[in-house]
């Protein structure tokens, strides 16, 4: 098993890795943040990486909407 292998799709798109990452505050409703943690918890993998593939299926699903460019 490789140990530096991407843990998931969103780290192995170059155009959303990069080292440095922009800081952002979310708020998500209790049941929302506990399932999120949870899942986290159970699959080892970081909350933030999640909300990062998220947030790139959210956008790739709205790629055509007038104003939405790709990722830089």
């Amino acid at each position: 098993m490789d140990l530096h292998a991407p843990t998931n799709p969103i780290e192995s798109n170059e155009a959303l890795t990069t080292s440095r990452l922009e800081p952002m505050l979310i708020r998500l409703p209790p049941p929302l943040a506990d399932q999120l943690r949870e899942l986290a918890r159970t699959t080892r993998i970081r909350q933030s990486d999640y909300l990062r593939e998220a947030v790139a299926d959210l956008l790739a699903k709205y790629r055509n909407v007038q104003g939405i460019s790709a990722a830089r």
